[in-house]
């Protein structure tokens, strides 16, 4: 008998990057419709973020805290849309590479915990 715990998560492949990215998009044309698209690709890009970490672990889906810890990282993406200045045209990818690298890593991580503490 295997528990939820033994499943293991997907990889993250292109392919993924490239679904998460299109389940995302209603976020920048939202941004767009308003006339911030500045700052809705910095939206589109936190969202696929945490697309990708839910799409990574979607085997827990039918648990509600999973749904819960997704939209906590939606939410903690707020402050990242609106302190960076999306702006600015000094701001490459590869300077906001490892903030994304490391928003991955504290969503992924704060689901791993969570998953941890409720089995």
């Amino acid at each position: 008998m295997s528990t939820y715990l033994e499943q293991s998560p997907r990889e993250v492949t292109p392919k993924l990057g490239y679904l998460a990215l299109l389940c995302a998009l209603p976020v920048f044309i939202l941004f767009t419709v308003f006339g911030k698209w500045e700052e809705g690709i910095g939206a589109w890009i936190c969202a696929t973020i945490v697309f990708m970490v839910a799409a990574v672990r979607w085997d827990l889906r039918r648990h509600f805290w999973f749904w819960i810890i997704i939209g906590l990282g939606l939410l903690l993406q707020a402050p990242l849309v609106l302190l960076i200045p999306w702006k600015n045209p000094k701001l490459i990818w590869i300077t906001v590479l490892p903030v994304g690298i490391l928003d991955y890593f504290v969503v992924y991580y704060c689901l791993k915990l969570t998953e941890k503490l409720t089995s």
